[in-house]
């Protein structure tokens, strides 16, 4: 069918509901998948291009034998504003089908706390927050936290990109699977910075070394409603 020249879309907001598996890139890069879940309110203002507002919660989680001997476990909340491109609506002349594939980017925030332990017994050799723990400014690389002690989580600026295919099962629903990944504005989301055994805590300073990034692959449901003005 011929498109139309329309380019609202019907039914413009949407409610998603997410959940899937995460893997970590960083110095304790030996998988060790951990779940997320997660919900988003999206409005579309074309049938092109639409925003969405994403929050997550989540754990990651990795090893590494040699040198460090260890392996961590995070966990993380983030809340994301993405902006997304439908590639199928965009490059097709006629009217898409059930299938839409989508590309997305934007910025956002992670909190986390991040603890690393021996992997012969166990016990607890690094870690991101304590009751030492101040709050950087964010994006600060260098120098003592700022502020109140005793935070309980890792505050950090995150750049989320991905893609995502859908199916329209129902006129108002949609099921599909995502893939995410984060680049992350620290070094310590694995409880380790670079290759040292040193304690990368709040308390002192944020890493000099390359940044983390970690990813989720979701299945999810979407429900749509509303009426274009």
């Amino acid at each position: 069918m011929k498109k139309s020249y329309n380019k609202k879309e019907k039914l413009p907001h949407s409610l998603t509901f997410r959940g899937g598996l995460t893997q970590f890139f960083g110095e304790l890069n030996e998988q060790d998948m951990h779940g997320t879940t997660g919900i988003g309110f999206g409005r579309a203002f074309t049938k092109n291009v639409g925003l969405q507002l994403d929050y997550t919660a989540g754990k990651t989680g990795g090893e590494k034998l040699p040198f460090f001997n260890s392996y961590f476990v995070t966990e993380y909340n983030t809340l994301e504003g993405i902006v997304k491109w439908n590639l199928t609506e965009q490059f097709n002349r006629f009217e898409p089908g059930p299938v839409n594939w989508f590309v997305y980017g934007g910025v956002g925030q992670i909190w986390f706390t991040s603890n690393a332990f021996d992997i012969d017994d166990n016990a607890l050799l690094r870690f991101t927050n304590s009751k030492l723990s101040a709050r950087n400014p964010l994006f600060l690389r260098w120098g003592k936290p700022k502020g109140p002690v005793g935070i309980q989580k890792t505050r950090e600026g995150i750049l989320p990109l991905g893609t995502c295919i859908d199916y329209e099962l129902l006129p108002k629903w949609k099921i599909g699977i995502d893939y995410r990944f984060y680049f992350v504005r620290t070094d310590k989301l694995d409880a380790t910075s670079g290759q040292s055994l040193a304690n990368p805590e709040e308390s002192t300073s944020y890493s000099s070394t390359p940044n983390d990034k970690f990813s989720f692959l979701a299945v999810f449901l979407t429900y749509r409603f509303g009426k274009p003005k």
